[in-house]
């Protein structure tokens, strides 16, 4: 199985399950299509330039959030902001998400803006 790896920009705040509750539907909507949207083109960069072909087996993601500050964050809600970039990912590699096992997350303590860097296959 091919590695395929990809950087995104840190996950907007926004789209963080403990900070999206109250914020209108139509904010949120619009920062998971462009987060998905981002999510689908460098995986389809990556996936290419790797030399990916889909397949039906399981494909180990591995996730290391490359923090913009030194605050302090939850990994569940880490990946919650992640899932529409996820979405994206899945779909330029042609699997479904549900074959992201196992799931590997780490953080590390970088410079501002932030990064997250998505290692797939392997």
């Amino acid at each position: 199985m091919k590695l395929v790896t990809v950087t995104l920009p840190f996950p907007d705040m926004r789209l963080n399950p403990n900070k999206s509750k109250g914020t209108h539907w139509a904010v949120t909507s619009g920062l998971r299509k462009k987060a998905k949207h981002v999510g689908h083109i460098l995986g389809l960069e990556a996936a290419h330039k790797a030399g990916w072909e889909p397949h039906g087996q399981d494909v180990p993601l591995r996730i290391t959030f490359e923090m913009p500050d030194r605050r302090w964050r939850d990994r569940d809600n880490l990946l919650g902001a992640m899932k529409p970039s996820l979405d994206g990912i899945a779909l330029a590699l042609g699997v479904d998400d549900s074959q992201f096992e196992p799931v590997t997350l780490r953080r590390t303590y970088g410079r501002h803006p932030g990064a997250v860097h998505i290692e797939i296959g392997g």
